[in-house]
């Protein structure tokens, strides 16, 4: 008896799973997109699976507030033959950042700080700082600004530039290895800068400073900030900067590509450092979610800042984040070196500019295991694309998505 009785249990549980896993997909030629290409756009990407080029591939897209678009094909864990579905929870890394960036701007519309205000009124650790000039290393003439942090012009890096003596500093810094997000900023603080502040764009831990800028503004810890003020109101459900162990079957496998493209297993679920507490809490990367999770943070910012009832931020400021603030910066660099599929930056977006006759006004960004999104306000239409795989650029995988979901757009 207790033996049926656990069968019973079991079962009952994996029905409620696929109950909650069900979605209302809309006719997608009702809402001005062409099947025939949606079909087209799946078996383009499938072809990277089936090829061996990646394990699995997520993708979704929302128009005019529905969902009209959600595909999974392949694998969470190719050992296993375990398929990925609509539950799968997935790395998102760097798509963290738009989140962090919401997070901060809530704090902008409460009156707490102004964008142009200097980083280091809030954090002293930036108040003295040292920038590279040529080969030397010379007190900063310009502060570091709250705008600065938001669309990486501060001179701060991933310790990944093009002078490879900072990059070394970087290393020995061993920022990962801090104690917390205070000691991390601390460290961050102490380091030269790549340029002046405002000069040039370069893509780095600002928005890690911004969290901890999120955690001096509040008081309260970062994770807490944003699981009360943006993930519990939009009901973001499954998204988490540590995994609860009830989820653990749900994290995909992180997958790593040789020279040759072949997959390795980069990070198994029960391995992996997302079970435990994490040291410092990224604001810059450290969120796992799931595809239907992040498309509610997308309709959020496509409906202006609201969702469920809930306004997250104003329209103004989903308008403010959205522009191009790069224009400043050109003046002293006129082709800062970004993405080369995005010609602008706002707060915590890349943006395509009114020049750009492709995908004028979409704005977005990625993760670094290949995760993308973007926004098509024009349009009224958001698409999401999850995979894990490190490195990734290889593929083109986003420039493809992003051309074959415009392409099935109805003229």
């Amino acid at each position: 008896m207790r033996i049926l009785k656990c069968i019973y249990i079991y079962f009952v549980g994996i029905a409620l799973i696929s109950a909650q896993s069900e979605q209302t997909i809309y006719s997608p030629e009702s809402l001005g997109i062409s099947n025939k290409k949606l079909n087209e756009l799946k078996s383009r990407l499938h072809e990277f699976v089936d090829h061996g080029q990646l394990a699995g591939i997520q993708t979704a897209i929302i128009k005019n507030g529905k969902l009209v678009f959600f595909d999974s094909y392949g694998y969470a864990n190719i050992e296993d033959q375990k398929r990925l579905n609509d539950s799968s929870i997935f790395r998102i890394f760097s798509m963290t950042k738009p989140i962090t960036s919401i997070a901060l701007m809530q704090l902008y519309e409460a009156g707490m700080f102004k964008l142009e205000d200097p980083i280091h009124l809030y954090i002293p650790a930036f108040k003295t700082m040292k920038v590279f000039k040529e080969d030397s290393i010379v007190d900063a003439e310009k502060d570091i600004r709250i705008i600065d942090l938001l669309r990486h012009t501060s001179g701060i890096t991933y310790g990944r530039s093009a002078n490879l003596t900072l990059n070394e500093m970087y290393q020995k810094a061993q920022l990962e290895e801090a104690r917390n997000l205070a000691a991390f900023v601390e460290k961050s603080g102490a380091l030269p800068l790549l340029f002046e502040p405002g000069t040039n764009w370069e893509y780095s831990y600002a928005t890690d400073v911004c969290g901890y800028l999120i955690e001096i503004l509040s008081g309260k810890p970062l994770d807490k900030y944003l699981e009360e003020f943006i993930l519990k109101p939009l009901e973001m459900d499954n998204t988490f900067f540590q995994l609860p162990l009830d989820k653990l079957n749900q994290l995909t496998v992180g997958y790593r590509a040789d020279q040759n493209g072949a997959l390795h297993i980069a990070e198994l679920p029960r391995e992996s450092r997302f079970l435990y507490t994490p040291t410092i809490i990224r604001g810059g990367g450290g969120l796992l979610s799931t595809t239907s999770d992040y498309l509610k943070f997308c309709q959020m910012l496509l409906n202006k800042g609201s969702l469920l009832d809930k306004q997250i931020v104003k329209p103004e400021t989903i308008n403010l984040m959205v522009q191009d603030h790069l224009k400043p910066v050109r003046d002293y660099t006129p082709n800062p070196r970004y993405s080369l599929r995005d010609s602008g930056f706002g707060l915590g977006f890349a943006i395509s500019t009114e020049e750009d006759e492709i995908a004028s006004g979409i704005y977005g960004w990625g993760g670094a295991v290949g995760t993308y999104f973007r926004i098509d306000p024009h349009n009224d239409m958001a698409y999401v694309m999850m995979i894990q795989l490190s490195p990734y650029r290889q593929l083109n995988l986003s420039a493809l998505f992003q051309d074959l979901v415009i392409d099935a757009l109805i003229e």
